[in-house]
């Protein structure tokens, strides 16, 4: 876990000298941090309601949002970096807040994007550590201290997962939990042993839409095609027809 200081400033990016906290186990991906949460019943940072911390790298000031869900004020410092493009909770808060934005800093091959400076290029794993030695240079860098955490790790290549936004189909399944709850509720469905028909409608009344888009390498082919017009991808509603061959979508 590496602890670092964000400075605190005004919407204008003036400092004021005092400094936040941060944990983090990912440092990398500070660089698409669009904000910092605090619990709005942290009487600690009170007066930090509406300022701004200074992004060294990007310089650029980012908010200090206030987030009850994400921030547990007894963890830790209380302030906690806000990154949407890597961070499964850190983008509910973006869906919370979207006026902080989204940013991903990696390319595909788990590389630091263009736009980072002295980092753009560099592999993930390399950048945290370069990052360090960066922030020890400023003033930025406090300590590093082991913690117990859970990884996600690919099962053939045993790669660390890393969370990316990236487009995806999804399927509306809220009519067909419908269904399904009302067919065991009618007796047309009997869940065996009856216990688990609680778990059954727990699962439907929380139900989310399903991605049928899966990155995998034996996986479907989505039926539909990207419309390109004089050479330049379509944008909107237009972008995509679904069809099942190619003559049939160049006739829709």
């Amino acid at each position: 876990m590496t602890h670092f200081y964000y400075e605190i400033c005004d919407k204008d990016g003036k400092k004021t000298g005092e400094k936040v906290e941060i944990a983090t186990t990912r440092l990398e991906t500070m660089l698409g941090d669009t904000a910092v949460a605090i619990n709005p019943k942290d009487a600690r940072y009170n007066h930090l309601h509406g300022m701004y911390v200074w992004h060294p790298i990007r310089e650029v000031p980012i908010p200090i949002i206030q987030d009850e869900i994400l921030v547990d004020m007894n963890f830790g410092t209380g302030v906690v970096k806000v990154t949407p493009g890597h961070d499964p909770n850190d983008y509910e808060v973006y869906k919370r807040h979207p006026e902080i934005g989204l940013i991903s800093i990696l390319t595909p091959d788990g590389a630091i994007a263009p736009g980072y400076g002295q980092f753009s290029g560099m592999m993930r794993f390399d950048a945290r550590v370069e990052m360090v030695k960066w922030m020890k240079e400023r003033g930025l860098y406090k300590e590093e201290k082991d913690h117990e955490m859970r990884l996600g790790i690919t099962q053939r290549g045993h790669d660390i997962v890393e969370q990316v936004i990236t487009p995806q189909w999804f399927v509306n399944t809220t009519d067909m939990a419908a269904r399904a709850i009302k067919a065991v509720d009618d007796g047309e469905l009997k869940i065996v042993p009856d216990e688990f028909v609680v778990d059954w409608k727990k699962w439907h009344e929380n139900i989310r839409p399903w991605c049928i888009s899966r990155q995998l390498m034996w996986g479907h082919r989505i039926p539909a095609y990207r419309v390109q017009i004089d050479g330049k991808w379509a944008e909107g509603n237009g972008e995509w027809v679904a069809a099942a061959s190619q003559e049939e979508a160049i006739a829709k």
